[in-house]
């Protein structure tokens, strides 16, 4: 082990001394000899001492190093503290947004110009579906448009309209017959209540039908619930 510089020193002191007294030992008287040899055990004494504290400074030195390795290294999953857990809040429910009730059968008007027009609101159905006469296709700007007639077979007053409008497709319909029935397609607006929507609905001939128009599921699914067991409830405002 290397001695620290104290160490050194008194290792040299004591080498010094010993060649010193060698060369003293035979012209010294007896007395003079002894209090020699008591020197020599005081100064071994001495020199033990600073050894064991130069020591004693290297073992300190080397306990901190360790101390500070063993706190850089990554700590044992023991050691590691848990992170705590933040409670979450729950956070109140947002309400349900009130939608309105209608029934069964409801008065609404197609466009801007029909005059009122009964409709029966079936959920059995998916797309809807108007009384049309006249129909007719036509081409506009290379696109293929419709022009119809609409009224109510069941009013000899009603004011008939003529109305034109692209076709968003063709639809094929299974009659009661089973047979298939091809039919336009046309997007449309009407007003129920105080409420407008715009809706896609087929063109047929509805002359035996209960309502010259019917709602499908479709339209259904942005007015609201259905009561089937009343009847014109639209302008009742009646909020479930």
């Amino acid at each position: 082990m290397k001695l620290s510089p104290t160490g050194q020193f008194m290792k040299e002191f004591q080498k010094r001394r010993t060649i010193f007294a060698i060369a003293m030992w035979g012209v010294l008287p007896g007395a003079i000899q002894s209090e020699v040899k008591q020197v020599d055990s005081i100064d071994e004494n001495i020199v033990e001492a600073v050894e064991e504290s130069a020591s004693s400074e290297e073992f300190i030195e080397e306990e901190v190093l360790e101390t500070e390795e063993l706190m850089n290294e990554p700590a044992t999953d023991a050691e590691k503290t848990e992170p705590t857990e933040e409670k979450s809040v729950q956070e109140p429910a947002e309400e349900e947004e009130l939608r309105q009730v209608y029934g069964w059968k409801e008065w609404i008007i197609v466009g801007t110009k029909a005059e009122p027009m009964r409709a029966k609101l079936d959920s059995g159905a998916r797309t809807s579906s108007l009384h049309a006469e006249e129909i007719e296709e036509f081409e506009r700007d290379g696109r293929r448009w419709v022009r119809f007639t609409l009224r109510d077979p069941r009013k000899e007053d009603f004011k008939q309209i003529l109305i034109k409008a692209p076709i968003q497709r063709i639809a094929k319909v299974k009659n009661t017959d089973g047979t298939l029935e091809e039919r336009f397609v046309v997007e449309l607006g009407f007003s129920i209540g105080e409420r407008m929507f715009r809706e896609e609905f087929t063109l047929n001939d509805r002359s035996i039908m209960i309502c010259p128009v019917l709602l499908g599921r479709n339209a259904l699914r942005h007015l609201g619930y259905l009561d089937c067991d009343r009847i014109d409830l639209a302008t009742q405002k009646i909020l479930r």
